[in-house]
């Protein structure tokens, strides 16, 4: 393992946290709106900011 200052460790973990809950609600919120009644919910500038990642 890395020998990391014990500063350096909780912030490796609290991003790794981050990362991982911002990932696991961008799936969720995909998963559970992309099937909208209205094709035109989404609007272009979103679709260009989806095409950055």
């Amino acid at each position: 393992m890395p020998h990391l200052s014990p500063m350096n460790w909780i912030l490796a973990i609290t991003m790794f946290w981050v990362t991982l809950s911002i990932l696991a609600s961008t799936l969720w919120w995909t998963k559970h709106h992309s099937f909208s009644s209205s094709s035109n919910y989404h609007s272009p500038s979103m679709q260009n900011l989806w095409k950055w990642f």
